[in-house]
């Protein structure tokens, strides 16, 4: 089984607002995320802009069993997660 580092940016507030979002609230809008808020996903060796319905599923999944770590900096979200493939 193969595990890839996934690393996601979301725009998730204005970035003239403050970025106080408590990690429930941020759980929540990662729940309720859609394809279209996500501006890019990398790997190392990958690099998407239009993410695959197949890798959003993957991505929500991950983040349902809350399965990444972030960090918030004017408006924008970047996650980090692994995901484990199978060959």
């Amino acid at each position: 089984m193969k595990k890839l580092k996934f690393h996601l940016e979301a725009i998730i507030r204005d970035r003239y607002e403050s970025d106080s979002l408590i990690k429930n609230e941020v759980h929540e809008w990662l729940l309720n995320m859609q394809i279209q808020d996500i501006l890019k996903v990398e790997t190392e060796n990958d690099y998407w802009e239009d993410i695959p319905q197949e890798l959003f599923e993957l991505l929500k999944t991950n983040i349902k069993e809350k399965n990444y770590e972030c960090d918030m900096a004017k408006g924008h979200l970047w996650l980090k997660m692994d995901i484990s493939l199978e060959s």
